[in-house]
Protein backbone atom coordinates (compact mmCIF):
# COMPACT_ATOMS: atom_id res chain seq x y z
CA UNK A 1 0.00 0.00 0.00
CA UNK A 2 1.30 3.43 -0.91
CA UNK A 3 0.33 6.64 0.35
CA UNK A 4 0.87 8.97 -2.45
CA UNK A 5 -0.74 12.08 -0.89
CA UNK A 6 -2.11 13.83 2.51
CA UNK A 7 -4.62 16.21 3.15
CA UNK A 8 -2.63 18.70 5.75
CA UNK A 9 -5.80 18.44 7.49
CA UNK A 10 -6.05 14.47 7.49
CA UNK A 11 -6.01 12.40 11.07
CA UNK A 12 -5.64 8.96 10.84
CA UNK A 13 -7.99 6.64 13.30
CA UNK A 14 -6.92 3.41 14.33
CA UNK A 15 -9.61 1.62 16.00
CA UNK A 16 -9.09 -1.50 18.83
CA UNK A 17 -6.08 -3.42 17.09
CA UNK A 18 -5.64 -5.20 20.66
CA UNK A 19 -4.20 -8.49 21.33
CA UNK A 20 -8.02 -9.93 22.27
CA UNK A 21 -9.41 -7.90 18.79
CA UNK A 22 -6.74 -9.28 17.01
CA UNK A 23 -7.15 -12.80 18.00
CA UNK A 24 -10.87 -12.82 16.81
CA UNK A 25 -11.98 -14.36 13.74
CA UNK A 26 -12.65 -11.97 10.93
CA UNK A 27 -13.49 -11.18 7.54
CA UNK A 28 -9.86 -10.69 6.75
CA UNK A 29 -6.75 -11.76 8.14
CA UNK A 30 -5.46 -9.97 11.22
CA UNK A 31 -2.28 -9.32 10.07
CA UNK A 32 -3.19 -7.61 6.44
CA UNK A 33 -5.12 -5.21 8.78
CA UNK A 34 -2.30 -4.69 11.25
CA UNK A 35 0.27 -4.38 8.39
CA UNK A 36 -1.92 -1.71 6.63
CA UNK A 37 -2.66 0.43 9.96
CA UNK A 38 1.16 0.29 10.25
CA UNK A 39 1.61 1.36 6.30
CA UNK A 40 -1.37 4.55 6.90
CA UNK A 41 0.29 5.56 10.21
CA UNK A 42 3.83 5.87 8.87
CA UNK A 43 3.47 8.63 6.22
CA UNK A 44 0.79 10.05 8.90
CA UNK A 45 3.88 10.38 11.01
CA UNK A 46 6.32 11.79 8.57
CA UNK A 47 4.48 14.81 8.26
CA UNK A 48 3.73 15.47 11.44
CA UNK A 49 -0.20 14.49 10.69
CA UNK A 50 -2.10 13.13 14.01
CA UNK A 51 -2.77 9.29 14.61
CA UNK A 52 -5.39 8.56 16.70
CA UNK A 53 -5.49 5.07 18.39
CA UNK A 54 -8.89 4.43 19.81
CA UNK A 55 -9.06 1.54 22.70
CA UNK A 56 -12.30 0.26 23.53
CA UNK A 57 -12.83 -0.12 27.45
CA UNK A 58 -14.76 -2.82 28.64
CA UNK A 59 -15.69 -3.18 32.39
CA UNK A 60 -16.64 -6.40 32.86
CA UNK A 61 -16.78 -6.05 36.94
CA UNK A 62 -20.35 -7.28 36.68
CA UNK A 63 -19.80 -9.99 34.18
CA UNK A 64 -21.89 -13.45 35.04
Amino acid sequence: MTVSTLDPKAALLVVDLQKGIVGLPTAHPMVGVVKNAVALAEPFRAQNLPVVLIINKVDRSDAR
